[in-house]
């Protein structure tokens, strides 16, 4: 039995018993990792308040081989992005990261980078403009597959190598720009209009964007990076917190 420490986060939860919990960790060192915290759900249990979502700790925990669930005898707060519990909007947007994580990353694959990329996604999350929230959710959309080898094509056309020049448009399925020459010979391709692609460009490349995104655009976009992570991580992706976000806006409208 191996004794292992690692900066953790929490993707989810569920109860185990009457008083345990099972958490389910993104950790630096150790990848994607399913962890039992004994007593996590006892009133005023600090191993319980450490592994919660939107925290960032340090654990020790106890892997044995062939066991899918490991033992974890310590956690210790690091980070707490108390901001986004704080806001329930901006708590659905932190929640679609940690689903995003959890339904596209699989198995204990330590990625240091990307942890990294989910904690500064978190912070900017929580202290972003609220016009800029769909930005960093897009962004992170876009990190995430890059980190995982499924970089998205903005500088280039993905079916010639071509310049794409200000006419090309992004194919998610195709995973980048296809060039104005290209759409002419392949109209069957699926691409995003004019608007969305420019946004997506500029969350693929860390820029702010010149549009607004309102709810009509907000779901084009989202739809597109979906498309584009089911397509190359081969993974099946529905976000609870963004149908969340969806029920908000339409209550805003009303």
């Amino acid at each position: 039995m191996a004794i292992l420490k690692s900066r953790a986060l929490v993707l989810r939860t569920h109860r185990l018993g009457e008083t345990s919990k099972v958490v389910v960790c993104y950790t630096e060192n150790h990848g994607k990792v399913r962890l039992v915290a004994k007593g996590g759900r006892k009133g005023g249990s600090r191993l319980g308040a450490a592994l919660e979502p939107f925290v960032v700790s340090g654990v020790v925990f106890y892997l044995k081989a062939g066991r899918d669930l490991s033992i974890v005898s310590q956690a210790e707060v690091e980070r707490d992005f108390a901001g986004l519990r704080r806001d329930v909007v901006r708590m659905a947007y932190g929640g679609a990261v940690l689903e995003l994580v959890d339904q596209v990353v699989s198995g204990q694959e330590p990625d240091p980078g990307l942890f990294a990329v989910i904690v500064e996604t978190l912070a900017e999350l929580e202290s972003a403009d609220p016009a800029s929230l769909d930005l960093a959710l897009l962004r992170f959309g876009f990190r995430m597959a890059g980190a995982l080898g499924y970089e998205a094509a903005f500088t280039s056309c993905v079916l010639c190598a071509g310049t794409p020049g200000s006419a090309a448009l992004f194919a998610p399925r195709l995973g980048g720009l296809v060039c104005e020459a290209c759409l002419s010979r392949h109209p069957e391709v699926e691409v995003a209009r004019r608007q969305a692609t420019a946004v997506l460009a500029a969350a693929a490349e860390g820029r702010p964007s010149a549009s607004t995104v309102g709810p009509v655009l907000a779901d084009e976009l989202w739809g597109a990076v979906r498309a584009f992570l089911v397509e190359h991580t081969g993974r099946s992706i529905r976000l609870r917190s963004l149908d969340v976000l969806a029920q908000l806006r339409r209550a805003e409208q009303e």
